[in-house]
């Protein structure tokens, strides 16, 4: 995994997994970008795209889980 793109049009508080992700890995591509073309998904739930594949979660916080988990492991 080496990108991962967020949202900047999803109301799901975002941002700041977004902010923490990019502190915490630095060698990962991590952008906010204007639209991802994932309306669907936008309006019902927060969610990221992760080379090029949409993961989503019930909140901002399960998401962020789920990607530092994902992101942990490349880093080992």
């Amino acid at each position: 995994m080496r990108k991962v793109y967020f949202c900047k049009e999803n109301e799901f508080k975002t941002k700041k997994t977004y902010k923490t992700l990019k502190g915490k890995y630095p060698e990962v591509t991590i952008k906010r970008k204007g639209c991802l073309g994932k309306c669907k998904t936008c309006k019902s739930c927060p969610f990221s795209l992760v080379d090029g594949k949409v993961i989503s979660c019930e909140t901002g916080d399960e998401l962020y889980k789920k990607l530092n988990k994902r992101l942990n492991k490349i880093s080992i």
